[in-house]
């Protein structure tokens, strides 16, 4: 799956690196969750020894690379999941950070696609640690629109909604929109 060959998903754009810090977040986010539930307080020492192995293979099983085409996503020990999510599929890639990430200096990246809906949705992919997240969501948002058809514009600003930018607005739109009908 993660050869350079241009196959189903195209050719490799970007490989994502992981930050190392994220097998601590996850080793003191479950000791946390094993104090408050308080029952799990005695199982913390063997929580803290069995993750001095599987915290290391799990992130050596983490991968996110940006094709031209799709956003392929691997992770697991035990269980292995290897995700393509084609890039037209995406609909948004969401930046978080909670106070215990905020502690070890990492970020998420949660990738949605179409289809996802109602209250008990949960995002297609889920990064944790890549290092700078905002610049890998950012070369998977141009890529996005490099396959729909709408190339980036880089240094123009986009059209106004002002009174009299309303036209080009609405021009731009529904020229989108024609790109968007010729691909289906």
């Amino acid at each position: 799956m993660h050869s350079d060959d241009p196959g189903v998903t195209g050719q490799t754009l970007l490989d994502a690196q992981f930050d190392r810090r994220v097998i601590a977040y996850w080793r003191v986010l479950v000791s946390l969750i094993m104090v408050i539930t308080i029952v799990g307080i005695p199982f913390i020492p063997f929580w803290l020894l069995y993750s001095l192995w599987f915290g290391p293979k799990y992130f050596d099983g983490l991968s996110a690379r940006l094709t031209t085409q799709a956003l392929e996503l691997r992770k697991g020990v035990f269980t292995r999941n290897e995700s393509t999510i084609p890039l037209n599929r995406i609909t948004d890639l969401k930046l978080h950070q909670g106070p215990i990430m905020r502690r070890f200096g990492l970020h998420g990246l949660k990738v949605e696609t179409a289809g996802q809906s109602g209250p008990h949705a949960s995002s297609e992919g889920n990064l944790l640690g890549v290092v700078d997240a905002a610049a890998f969501r950012n070369a998977i948002l141009r890529q996005r629109q490099v396959a729909l058809g709408a190339e980036p514009a880089e240094d123009t600003p986009g059209p106004t909604a002002t009174a009299d930018g309303t036209t080009e607005l609405l021009t731009e739109i529904r020229d989108i929109l024609a790109r968007i009908e010729a691909r289906q």
